[in-house]
């Protein structure tokens, strides 16, 4: 299900931004984008999310800005990466002898980069960012989490007008499968007069290739764990927690017993229905995809 939840925060001599993105997907998927100064905070973060959820594509963006007054920049400290240093006026050293660029960066240009003068702060600090941002980032994700368990509703009533337009195909089904018999009699009977056999067939044997047939065709089973599987299906949807991988294996399990029923149909009818029953399965199975 999709979400989104934004927030900031003013910490110290910082403000915060977060915002964060949640896309469908069959696993918990994230991607981070932090500062640098708290890239150490990515698996504590992870394990807050896990808290709340259990699939889904999060894209989480947080953004750092020192505030611009006078009293909180006097506490900003930076320190000196000299390998990063290093390493750009080596590449800036290439760049002039390849393209003619200027040889040795400038102040402004390795002050942007951000790599070069890292922004730090004393121990005191960085303990309020720390307890700071993960309290903020606990109520960006209660927006996410609430835009989804509000799609989740609506969700929830489409799965469930989708498992009971299937209960109806699958009674037509039950009252269909008695005639079965009758119908594999009817066609062989049928293919016997057409070969005109200079020879009688015998009664009893006609009867004896009839009643296996008959038993090959057999979809009582068949229709029996269908109804199961979607009063399954119905009483998972009412369930709390996480219910996606439950409902996805339930839909793998209609499909299956769909596709057998087909391949053991004598009647046109119960063909078409088995067509049509797999169609409302897929649509099912995507919106299943959605389910966390």
């Amino acid at each position: 299900m999709t979400g989104f939840g934004k927030g900031d925060t003013s910490i110290g001599n910082s403000s915060f931004s977060i915002e964060i993105k949640s896309v469908n997907h069959r696993f918990l998927d994230t991607r981070f984008r932090l500062p640098s100064t708290l890239s150490f905070l990515e698996l504590s973060l992870i394990d807050i999310l896990k808290s709340h959820f259990e699939r889904g594509s999060f894209e989480i963006n947080v953004r750092q800005k020192t505030l611009g007054n006078a009293e909180n920049s006097s506490n900003i400290k930076y320190t000196l990466d000299e390998e990063v240093a290093r390493s750009i006026i080596e590449g800036c050293e290439k760049l002039h002898l390849k393209f003619g660029t200027a040889k040795i960066p400038s102040l402004e240009m390795l002050f942007g980069s951000g790599r070069v003068f890292i922004p730090t702060e004393n121990v005191e600090d960085m303990a309020r960012w720390v307890e700071g941002l993960k309290t903020a980032f606990q109520a960006v994700l209660k927006d996410v989490k609430t835009m989804r368990e509000n799609e989740g509703t609506k969700l929830k009533t489409i799965l469930t007008q989708g498992v009971l337009e299937m209960s109806k195909g699958i009674d037509q089904l039950a009252r269909l499968a008695p005639k079965q018999p009758e119908k594999i009699k009817e066609r062989l009977e049928s293919r016997l007069a057409q070969w005109k056999l200079t020879h009688p067939v015998d009664a009893q044997r006609l009867e004896w290739e009839i009643a296996i047939s008959a038993e090959k065709a057999d979809i009582t089973e068949e229709i029996d764990r269908l109804k199961t599987h979607c009063d399954s299906f119905l009483t998972i949807l009412n369930e709390k927690g996480s219910v996606g991988r439950k409902l996805d294996f339930l839909t793998q399990e209609l499909h299956r017993e769909v596709n057998t029923t087909a391949a053991k149909s004598a009647d046109i009818e119960i063909t078409q229905l088995a067509v049509n029953l797999k169609t409302q399965i897929e649509k099912l199975r995507e919106q299943v995809q959605n389910v966390e």
